[in-house]
């Protein structure tokens, strides 16, 4: 019995043995040298077999190894990239049996845009054979005929552990001892093995070597949890650390905080409410899905009309994307939740890999999806109110609404894997905020730096979304990252400038929303392949919020870095009249001051008797602002006291009639203040710009400038800050201007600096009309329509052309958001049929024009030397302007867009609110010189009116009428030549 049990010991002992992972070949540079870059030694012999490799060229030793390996005084090879490597005429093993083939690698540059392979170990040839290879920013493996396959990202200066097993014909990659994909076998192995460079002495790869090892097993002989050439010890306690910190995940996810609660299952419903006829009064919240197994979660933000879904594993991840009214779903492949380049190297911060298709997301995917160990991985999520983004105060007539908007914002916190050395002190916070009431979600990103050194955040990718094809035109992204010429494509920020002609980043800026082509999605249907690929037709569904041209700013401890804002609006249908309105009452609720409306009268003196005159007659008449306009307008940073005390005494004279003032000045573009703070043209080397020359406000004159304008504001009392030329997108490659090192971070200092502008005008209260497009910083208005040349034609032409320019901007703008103004005199010429003067002999035509721009709601100056000259012209203007203050609610809310004026039939200026008494209003024209009397159709959907809508008209006569299914009403209306008629219109049922 005895001697049986022996036996059976010895045979399991020798199947046990048999079941090893056998080495054939193992290469380790680690104790070939002692001295930091001596040359290699020429013969590097196998510990197993009899192999030995030769040198090529003059590799070096350097003392550098994974880890535990560094601190036991053991070095590498390091390989210049160029003529360096170790080669033998001989492959190990058989290229069909099982094997075990791994590499300890680290790469030295990484070249995002090289396609070319550079060899690290390769057994036989790129024919014959199998290989590890870096190409650009890709570890990658060949399999000689079978083509090459990615194994994951390559970083540069870490040690990673690359491995490629085939058990029983199955061909598995790894990476730092985690699966990352799957090959094909090769057939045979040719009579080769060499290391950092390639059978014919080329494709030479840079960086450091450490260990090289070909093995064989037998059936069920390898065990990838512990057979690889790991420090599986470390591997242990790497792994229980990472199960506390998820523990500890779970837990914070679980915690109670504003907003949060726990649900069985998420509420994905419509609550059937127009949005843009009704008050959406659901709350907003983070709902956290119950889940007992403390290893995984998912929790959403939802407000009722849209949805943001996120799953919680070994990493965060982005799985649904939601517009509730229509349920459709935004989100067909997980991606990363930001991506930062950090001392130029690219890091992801969240998401999960290995979603076997994009084109589609099935949840039961989800848990067999991996984290990448050189991603920011979630430790934390908390949830606050919404920041005020810059001080606003309800002021100057605008909508009363809440500020901070009410909502709920989500910040979560990614720290680095414990694999990511070099960036291990950083921190990156991602912020989401959902509002009540809006179909909107906004996100940015911060990135902190806990350490005593300065690291260099080069580029930066605040969005990173997989969008369903039918979905992209139904979501509308812009960010605050915003000027003049940013907008130079149709998909820009705020869709009003397209430039036909490429233009370079660096000169104007563009817009931060890109729509790529998604490198990991091939399987899209499509009506011809051969157009994709030679015609550059691709679908661009991957929507990639990211800044043109940097930041490229350095991070302290001191301050963190925080990027602009992307707002996402989720549109539900394509019509273009809808996802306008809904672009406009984002604004209306996220930009409030945009509703700001001022009356304004313009004037060019600087004689005190002049303004004063003018300020009395604004006064009588019940205007609010006074604007100093061109020439001479006002230099801000002239602190003369004669020249101050002026404009005190007129700010002072004019707050006692109830109206604010301020001047015009050409501040920033196309003015040149000395080449020293002049913008640098990044060809020329000289100075020079887009705009001709503009002053750089991330040079010294920044210090010296805002700090004059400030006590200028102080001492005078001025409160509008309508300047021309703020910041409108040049850059500046200079290099010794204090506030920017150079030309990538030029546009993002400067924009930074005029945003800070905006932002103290806003505390102070002031009221912001600029050119360019910052209104999700502060600024209330732009030009409505803008063309120089128009300033010289008669008012006729003007009366025409400025209800055009009205229709147009009114598609992305609220009227308030949008100035335009009328002459009484002319702005470039003194011609008198340019001008309105002698003011009472053209008492019909200012009459005519105060009517179309008082009727726009738009933001009006009337310009000239006076604005009466008879009691006649005088109780005109004021009956109009009492007129306007009487319907301004109305009158200032959204126009519905009916028909273009052309000169030929009426037209009209459909302003609608349902949130307010007088629902809408409709004014019409008639620009021609004959009577006409017509049948119209109105569509008063917007209006929020259902049922019947009465309409009431100057004369004060009431009918009724009833709406359609669609909500139009079929009305008669009849115009004199040249004249308006217009109505008021409420409901019906509700008086």
């Amino acid at each position: 019995m005895k001697r049986i049990q022996i036996l059976l010991f010895f045979i399991i002992l020798h199947h046990a043995l048999q079941a090893k992972v056998k080495p054939l070949g193992h290469f380790n540079f680690g104790k070939v040298g002692n001295v930091t870059y001596a040359i290699g030694p020429e013969k590097v012999k196998s510990r197993q077999g009899n192999f030995t490799l030769t040198r090529i060229d003059r590799p070096l030793f350097y003392a550098d190894a994974p880890a535990e390996k560094a601190q036991q005084g053991e070095g590498a090879i390091l390989f210049n990239g160029k003529t360096d490597g170790y080669s033998m005429s001989s492959g190990i093993g058989v290229a069909t049996e099982n094997f075990v083939f791994e590499v300890w690698v680290k790469a030295k540059e990484i070249d995002s845009q090289s396609g070319e392979m550079n060899i690290v170990a390769l057994n036989g040839t790129t024919k014959e054979g199998y290989g590890f290879a870096q190409r650009g920013k890709s570890w990658v493996f060949i399999s000689a005929d079978k083509g090459t396959t990615s194994i994951g990202n390559a970083v540069k200066g870490q040690w990673i552990h690359l491995a490629a097993t085939l058990r029983n014909g199955v061909g598995e990659l790894w990476m730092n001892g985690k699966k990352t994909g799957s090959f094909n076998a090769t057939k045979t192995i040719a009579p080769h093995f060499s290391i950092a460079i390639s059978n014919e002495g080329k494709q030479a790869f840079m960086g450091e070597v450490y260990e090289v090892r070909w093995s064989t097993f037998e059936k069920q002989g390898f065990d990838e949890e512990s057979d690889f050439l790991i420090n599986y010890k470390k591997k242990k306690e790497r792994d229980r650390s990472r199960d506390l910190s998820r523990l500890t995940l779970m837990k914070n996810i679980q915690k109670p905080g504003l907003g949060k609660s726990v649900v069985s299952e998420f509420e994905n419903k419509s609550y059937g409410i127009d949005w843009l006829i009704a008050p959406v009064k659901h709350a907003t919240n983070l709902y956290i899905k119950e889940n007992k197994d403390n290893k995984t979660a998912q929790f959403q933000l939802n407000n009722g009309l849209v949805s943001r879904t996120f799953y919680v594993a070994d990493n965060l991840a982005c799985i649904g994307y939601k517009n509730l009214s229509n349920q459709a779903e935004y989100v067909r492949a997980v991606k990363p939740e930001a991506r930062v380049m950090l001392d130029s190297i690219w890091y992801e911060v969240g998401g999960l890999k290995g979603q076997p298709e994009k084109s589609y997301l099935m949840e039961s995917w989800l848990y067999e999806m991996e984290t990448d160990d050189q991603a920011f991985e979630l430790v934390s999520i908390e949830t606050a109110a919404p920041l005020e983004r810059y001080p606003w105060q309800q002021k100057y007539n605008a909508v009363a609404t809440d500020w901070p908007v009410k909502g709920l914002r989500l910040i979560l916190t990614f720290k680095p894997t414990e694999r990511m050395d070099m960036v291990k002190n950083i921190e990156v916070k991602v912020n989401y905020e959902i509002y009540q009431g809006l179909p909107v979600i906004t996100k940015w990103v911060e990135v902190l730096n806990n350490s005593d050194n300065l690291i260099r955040l080069n580029q930066i990718e605040t969005e990173v979304l997989a969008v369903n094809q039918d979905q992209i035109n139904r979501i509308h992204v812009e960010s605050d990252f915003s000027f003049a010429l940013v907008n130079a494509n149709l998909k820009g920020s705020a869709l009003m400038h397209y430039q036909g002609d490429k233009i370079e980043a660096y000169q104007a800026g563009e817009s931060t929303t890109k729509w790529v082509v998604d490198q990991e999605y091939n399987t899209w249907a499509t009506h011809n392949q051969a157009e994709d690929g030679f015609l550059d037709f691709p679908h661009r569904n991957l929507l990639v919020s990211h800044l043109p041209m940097g930041p490229d700013v350095d991070i302290s401890n001191k301050e963190s870095f925080k990027s602009y804002l992307t707002f996402e609006l989720l549109q539900d249908a394509d019509d273009r009249e809808r996802k306008s309105l809904a672009h406009r009452r984002m604004y209306k609720k996220l930009a409030p001051q945009t509703t700001e409306s001022l009356i304004t009268g313009g004037i060019t003196s600087h004689d005190e008797k002049t303004l004063k005159n003018f300020i009395d007659q604004m006064g009588e008449l019940g205007m609010e602002r006074l604007d100093i306009q061109a020439w001479p307008g006002i230099s801000h940073d002239n602190l003369d006291d004669k020249y101050v005390a002026l404009w005190k005494d007129i700010a002072s004279y004019a707050k006692g009639k109830g109206i604010v003032m301020g001047g015009y000045e050409l501040q920033v573009a196309s003015r040149g203040r000395g080449a020293e703070v002049d913008c640098v043209h990044p060809v020329t080397g000289k100075p020079g710009s887009l705009f001709g020359q503009s002053v750089c406000i991330a040079s010294a004159w920044k210090d010296t400038y805002y700090k004059k304008m400030w006590d200028f504001y102080d001492k005078t009392g001025l409160k509008s800050y309508t300047i021309d030329g703020p910041y409108h997108g040049d850059p500046c490659a200079s290099t010794v201007h204090p506030h920017h090192h150079g030309l990538y971070d030029s546009q993002w200092e400067q924009w930074k600096s005029q945003v800070a502008v905006l932002h103290e005008a806003q505390r102070r209260n002031m009221y912001a009309a600029i050119p360019d497009w910052y209104f999700l910083n502060g600024q209330s208005a732009t030009g409505m329509g803008y063309r120089e040349a128009s300033a010289n034609l008669t008012p006729d032409q003007q009366m025409l052309l400025g209800r055009q320019y009205i229709y147009d901007g009114t598609w992305h703008k609220l009227p308030t958001m949008g100035w335009i103004g009328m002459q009484l005199v002319g702005f470039y010429s003194n011609d008198p049929k340019i001008g309105l003067e002698p003011l009472a002999q053209n008492l019909d035509r200012y009459e005519r024009q105060l009517m179309q721009f008082l009727a726009s709601g738009s933001q009006f100056t009337i310009r000239g030397n006076r604005l009466y000259d008879t009691p006649e012209t005088k109780a005109m203007v004021s009956k109009k302007i009492n007129w306007f203050k009487k319907h301004r609610e109305i009158l200032t809310s959204e126009i519905i867009h009916v028909s273009r004026p052309n000169g030929r039939d009426l037209d009209c200026m459909l302003h609608v609110n349902p949130f307010i008494n007088e629902k809408g209003m409709v004014i019409f024209f008639n620009p021609t010189d004959k009577t006409i009397k017509k049948e119209l159709r109105l569509p008063l959907y917007y209006t929020g009116i259902k049922g019947k809508a009465m309409f009431t008209n100057e004369e004060g006569i009431t009918t009724t009428k009833a709406l359609d299914d669609k909500a139009d009403i079929e009305m008669t209306v009849e115009v004199k030549p040249g004249g308006t008629a217009w109505y008021v219109i409420e409901d019906a049922q509700k008086k």
